[in-house]
């Protein structure tokens, strides 16, 4: 049996309807990964970014609560690029959801600066780039590395991702068009 693509609407949905942003407001929490890029596969994740505003334990505490809605949900300490972080994971209406925080803002986090190039990048090319990126995925690729493949990014791509979060459309326009993604 072939395992169905969750909709972006759908994640969208549960998101609302559970009020996940609402209840986790105290901790600037933005909606990341690959489903609202829908640029996801079978069994992807709702990815949730917090900031641990007043610091790791009382975000862990807050998680801890939080999650106890959900039966099977774990809240635990991580680690993310040698940075201390907490991660809750947790099912809801069958969908994985992940959350996760630093004590930095979401905003300097690597997944979101991740996501916001990523955003921008499929914005610029064409519907192909966002088709590609998906298959490589599919083919067992992280969503960093499916982006350098398909834009033949040098380096390590998590790198080369963070670098492509500033560069005004005109730089993003060359690259996308240098790689055979333009708009036409």
């Amino acid at each position: 049996m072939t395992e169905t693509v969750l909709p972006c609407s759908q994640a969208r949905q549960i998101i609302a309807r559970h009020g996940l942003l609402r209840r986790l407001a105290a901790f600037t929490p933005r909606w990341v990964g690959s489903i609202p890029l829908n640029i996801h596969g079978p069994g992807a994740d709702i990815d949730i970014a917090c900031c641990a505003t007043d610091g790791l334990p009382a975000f862990k505490a807050a998680l801890t609560g939080f999650a106890a809605a959900w039966p099977g949900a774990t809240v635990s300490d991580n680690q993310h690029a040698g940075e201390a972080s907490i991660i809750a994971r947790l099912e809801i209406e069958s969908v994985p959801v992940e959350i996760f925080g630093r004590e930095r803002p979401v905003e300097t986090h690597e997944s979101y600066v991740h996501w916001l190039a990523e955003h921008r990048l499929l914005g610029l090319a064409e519907e192909r780039l966002r088709l590609d990126v998906r298959q490589a995925k599919a083919d067992g690729l992280k969503t960093e590395q499916a982006f350098a493949r398909c834009l033949s990014l040098g380096g390590d791509p998590f790198v080369e991702l963070l670098k492509l979060a500033s560069p005004g459309d005109s730089a993003l326009r060359t690259l996308i068009s240098q790689a055979g993604y333009a708009l036409r």
